[in-house]
């Protein structure tokens, strides 16, 4: 599989000892990281939103609904998706696992 970028991986899990959500951070060394751009007119005038298309060639990794992605190696320890505010980054709408044939990859959908 061709890539052309890094990502890093946010997936909030809840820790019983703190009894709070914390941020665990993946960083995934390839990837092929697609944006474009969808719009919409509707009653209330022109909607647009960035749209992402995120292959993984490692299928060992867990990635899930409501995870974040991050364009490149990101150093920051997240305790809120505000902290990623000026970063690339796009929210994990769906993630499917395609573990058959000879280019197994996870595609990971995100706006």
């Amino acid at each position: 599989m061709i890539t052309n970028a890094s990502a890093t991986l946010y997936s909030r899990q809840y820790d019983n000892e703190k009894r709070m959500d914390v941020w665990k951070k993946t960083f995934i060394d390839k990837v092929w990281w697609h944006e474009s751009e969808a719009s919409v007119i509707t009653t209330e005038g022109l909607k647009s939103a960035d749209v992402f298309v995120i292959r993984i060639p490692d299928t060992s990794i867990v990635i899930k609904k409501d995870d974040y992605l991050v364009k490149g190696e990101c150093g920051i320890d997240v305790t809120s998706v505000k902290d990623l505010k000026g970063m690339k980054y796009c929210k994990v709408t769906s993630a499917n696992y395609n573990i058959f044939g000879s280019n197994q990859h996870i595609k990971v959908g995100g706006v």
